[in-house]
């Protein structure tokens, strides 16, 4: 790894702006599997931003690019949103942000942050033989899919800035009948048995009621898949999907943008499903994190972006 000088020698050779005005924020704590917002006290001069969380020992978890958005009129910030996996142990950790300009020029910032313990829910699901073979024959077409999606939600866009949130519950009226990060065992029809994670949050409503998109957004992704049956991907944020899979009817296409509150399907049974529900995700910098605070609060809070930088 190539050394890290400190950053004020870099910046004083270097003319940028200085140590104090690049202040880095991060939250103290956060859970396994949400998301969290990290950002510069500036945005003025920067090029890339790239940030990433590491264990003590350097082990990557989690990574992110940044994006800017203006907080106040003639005020650019940059951000960075990155997401914590379900399955890392709680403990001590270290966000580390790596800034960089146009002429080469970089400087590394970190601070501490805490993963806190989370517990998750136990689920068994019995599956019949259709959808055992579903889930369990080897089928080169589902790899493949499963590839597509991967690299797709790995992408980011620093300019695909559609929606700050809040964001809405795509489907009205549902039942909560799974949550994310629920520990499953699927029981197949012949006796055995398979782990996995669950990734999202399953909301049950009668086949053809209206899935509405939870943010605005731009369609990336509009088909039928062998596991995830009609499926939508949008991409909300830089490095931010909404994954919205089991659709009856899909409405959208590849390349619409959308609104939030608009129309892209509905409920449905297809794929591997063993009732009509909507599967509803977030990936955030690729990684699977829990869609329910980001109805709760804006994913880029720019007031308190603004009130925070005042406060120094």
């Amino acid at each position: 790894m190539k050394p890290i000088l400190p950053a004020a020698i870099i910046l004083a050779v270097c003319g940028v702006p200085s140590l104090a005005a690049l202040q880095l924020h991060a939250p103290a704590l956060v859970e396994r599997g949400t998301a969290f917002l990290v950002h510069l006290d500036t945005g003025e001069g920067i090029d890339s931003l790239q940030t990433e969380v590491v264990t003590q020992d350097g082990t990557r978890i989690a990574t992110s690019g940044g994006f800017v958005v203006e907080v106040a009129e003639g005020l650019p910030v940059w951000v960075s949103l990155l997401g914590v996996p379900s399955t890392v142990a709680s403990g001590e950790y270290v966000v580390r942000v790596t800034v960089s300009w146009g002429d080469g020029t970089f400087i590394r910032l970190q601070r501490p942050i805490q993963i806190g313990p989370r517990v998750f829910s136990t689920m068994r699901i019995a599956l019949n033989q259709a959808l055992t073979n579903l889930r369990s024959v080897p089928d080169p077409r589902q790899v493949a899919e499963a590839r597509t999606i991967i690299d797709l939600v790995a992408r980011h866009d620093p300019l695909a800035r559609f929606e700050k949130g809040p964001f809405i519950v795509p489907v009205d009226n549902a039942r909560v009948s799974a949550g994310f990060g629920d520990r499953r065992v699927f029981a197949y029809a012949d006796g055995g048995e398979a782990q996995s994670i669950h990734l999202g949050i399953d909301l049950a409503a009668p086949i053809g009621t209206p899935v509405a998109s939870s943010g605005a957004g731009r369609v990336a992704f509009a088909g039928e898949r062998i596991i995830t049956g009609n499926s939508v991907v949008i991409e909300h944020l830089p490095g931010m999907f909404g994954l919205y899979y089991h659709l009856d009817s899909i409405e959208v296409q590849v390349g619409q943008v959308v609104q939030r509150g608009d129309l892209i399907g509905t409920v449905g049974m297809t794929g591997l499903a063993t009732g009509p529900h909507l599967h509803w995700e977030f990936r955030v910098g690729g990684t699977p994190v829990d869609p329910e605070p980001f109805v709760n609060a804006p994913v880029v809070d720019k007031e308190a972006i603004f009130r925070r930088m005042g406060e120094q």
